[in-house]
């Protein structure tokens, strides 16, 4: 199982992000929430995406009865709300992050 808390922020405050697992969707996450998902025990890679636009790829390994937890969050915060043209255009692929979270 995979859980994955997004943080809250304002620059996609409406907009869900799509879960996408091993390059397929698996569900969506709106902000602030925290939602888990079922996946198979393996090696697995895990990015999101909300249009055109992604998170870096995370890849992670899954065992049997184990929990995996990840943050993420969008990369316009603070001063960068005023580089969205850019995020949006050369920086697509760093629009959103997502990270593993170490306990």
């Amino acid at each position: 199982m995979i859980k994955i808390n997004r943080l809250s922020g304002y620059g996609d405050l409406a907009r869900k992000y799509k879960v996408m697992l091993d390059d397929k969707q698996i569900g969506e996450i709106k902000d602030g929430e925290s939602k888990c998902f079922q996946v198979e025990e393996g090696e697995h890679t895990l990015y999101l995406k909300i249009d055109w636009c992604k998170s870096n790829k995370v890849n992670f390994n899954v065992s049997k009865d184990e929990e995996v937890e990840f943050e993420c969050g969008g990369s316009m915060r603070g001063w960068k709300l005023f580089l969205g043209l850019i995020y949006i255009t050369f920086l697509k692929n760093k629009y959103l992050w997502i990270k593993e979270k170490v306990i």
